[in-house]
């Protein structure tokens, strides 16, 4: 009885972003089955039932735990292209979003998701296509021709997406030695250190 009080206090202090961040939590670390309403009101420490003074019901909590994950993506490349920084600077941030393990862990939480349920997919994929874009943009940027720019964007998604796949499965995975970000700067350096027209590289 004594806890009742305390627990409706805290309930009232909290806000949606709360249970939707509790919801990306769990889905990174758990997959998507684990977002239930019962193990985010255990994570938040108020009661099942406060659930429902934010959403209508666990439906309408996934689609804003979606639409916050596609906003930060979204946010990344957007940033990106309106920062107006060097095309070095511009490449280097998305390195490191790609090489973070936090953030991997996510995202492969997020495509195991999109392989159960097509709605998510397609929204998966339309970020796949601006990252793309972006990745094509900055690669035209250093001198790469636009064909071999776009082929590229490509080959760098691909090069990601399995090693997310390998490195969340594998804590320490690295290739020969080496992390993610030095394979993707390998890319730039490929570029920088010819003058040639960038298509021999596909070759």
């Amino acid at each position: 009885m004594g806890s009742a009080p305390k627990l409706a206090k805290v309930a009232e202090t909290l806000r949606p972003g709360d249970w939707v961040r509790a919801g990306l939590a769990r889905l990174s670390g758990q997959g998507i089955d684990a977002v239930r309403v019962e193990l985010l009101a255990r994570d938040l420490h108020v009661s099942k039932g406060s659930f429902y003074w934010h959403f209508r019901d666990r439906q309408d909590l996934l689609e804003q735990v979606l639409a916050n994950w596609e906003l930060q993506e979204l946010e990344l490349l957007g940033l990106n292209e309106e920062a107006g920084g060097t095309t070095a600077t511009r490449w280097a941030e998305i390195v490191q979003a790609s090489s973070d393990p936090g953030r991997m862990q996510l995202e492969a939480s997020v495509r195991a998701w999109a392989r159960r349920n097509n709605q998510v997919a397609v929204r998966v994929a339309a970020v796949d296509l601006r990252k793309a874009k972006v990745i094509e943009e900055i690669l035209h940027d250093i001198g790469f021709a636009p064909l071999a720019a776009q082929a590229w964007s490509e080959v760098v998604l691909l090069l990601c997406l399995g090693w997310q796949d390998r490195a969340t499965r594998d804590r320490q995975f690295q290739l020969a030695g080496r992390s993610l970000s030095d394979f993707l700067s390998d890319v730039i350096l490929a570029a920088s250190s010819s003058r040639l027209d960038s298509t021999e590289l596909l070759a």
